[in-house]
């Protein structure tokens, strides 16, 4: 019983309704309730770390409890995730996980400390960034099609952020599904990639919907396609890759996952308030000013997702060669 009274009394404090803050509390002279420490894996102001503290705001605001954003960036994403998969499980660490450490690093890293199949408890899908395949304004790419046929004519420099990226991987499976082979370049993020992509060095290059669109939008690339399941709200007329590749998905994503053995009362609690969270019109508003789509899925979906996606990525990953430290 000693061993499980921690437990317990976190469960008390996240599902029970109506009670203090820590302020409050203390006016009460009530034990205060510990903040939720929600741990993720980059650094403060990119495009995850402000989609993490949208979500802990929400989160904060839905279960009356301060949530704190805890930056752990290193071993893509490895080091914060291996942090939460070690909590204890009661409901005061969570992570705000994209699907690198869940679903692709396993298949690239030589050696993980955790495994992200088995010590972890998904409750949502929060946001998904889709990826979109971008072409040099002089290539006459303007479509699947058209890239299909710029590959016949001969190689085809194709770039993307860095080897093992979800972008990577994406333009790897894109080459499997089509039957074609690109020369692959591996830049090391956007920044060099962009200036090669505009005087057509490179054709292609693969990127997120974060840092694709803007370019795509002044004129100085065009958007080919984006990979996501339907056309995003956030790139209406481009066209979605399963148009052409049926079933073509490639899209990083952000889910809230607790350490392996959160109990069913306080993992149900959390999934009630994502999803609520991801279908509030200010928060759904809020994700696609951050070029994501809000998703809000079940602790089920969000299970399946990883199981799916690792079982696609896996492969690809082995057969792109793949392996970091």
């Amino acid at each position: 019983m000693p061993r499980l009274a921690p437990v317990l009394a976190a469960l008390a404090l996240l599902v029970a309704p109506g009670l203090p803050t820590t302020r409050a509390a203390l006016a009460q002279g009530q034990p205060a309730q510990p903040p939720i420490r929600l741990i993720v894996g980059f650094p403060p102001g990119g495009g995850i770390d402000l989609l993490t503290r949208v979500m802990g705001e929400g989160l904060s605001a839905r279960l009356g409890r301060t949530v704190v954003v805890e930056n752990r960036a290193g071993a893509g994403g490895n080091i914060a995730a291996d942090a939460v998969a070690k909590a204890a499980p009661d409901g005061n660490t969570l992570g705000a996980v994209p699907a690198g450490p869940l679903v692709i690093n396993r298949h690239i890293y030589r050696s993980m400390p955790f495994d992200p199949l088995q010590d972890f408890t998904p409750i949502s899908r929060f946001a998904a960034i889709p990826v979109v395949f971008l072409a040099a304004p002089n290539s006459g790419i303007t479509g699947i099609a058209g890239l299909r046929a710029a590959l016949e004519k001969g190689p085809l420099p194709c770039g993307t952020p860095g080897a093992g990226t979800t972008q990577h991987l994406a333009l790897a499976l894109l080459m499997r599904e089509i039957g074609r082979e690109c020369t692959i370049v591996h830049y090391r993020g956007t920044g060099p990639a962009l200036p090669d992509l505009l005087t057509g060095t490179i054709g292609l290059y693969v990127d997120t919907v974060v840092t694709g669109l803007p370019p795509a939008r002044d004129g100085r690339a065009r958007a080919v396609a984006i990979a996501s399941p339907a056309r995003s709200a956030l790139a209406p007329d481009v066209p979605v890759v399963a148009e052409s590749v049926p079933g073509f998905v490639a899209e990083t994503w952000l889910a809230l996952v607790g350490p392996r053995g959160l109990p069913e009362p306080v993992a149900a609690r959390l999934e009630e308030a994502m999803i609520a969270l991801a279908r509030d019109p200010a928060v759904a508003a809020r994700l696609r000013e951050l070029a994501s789509d809000p998703v809000g899925s079940t602790r089920a979906e969000l299970a399946e997702t990883i199981r799916a996606q690792d079982a696609v990525w896996g492969p690809v990953a082995k057969a792109a060669n793949v392996t970091a430290d």
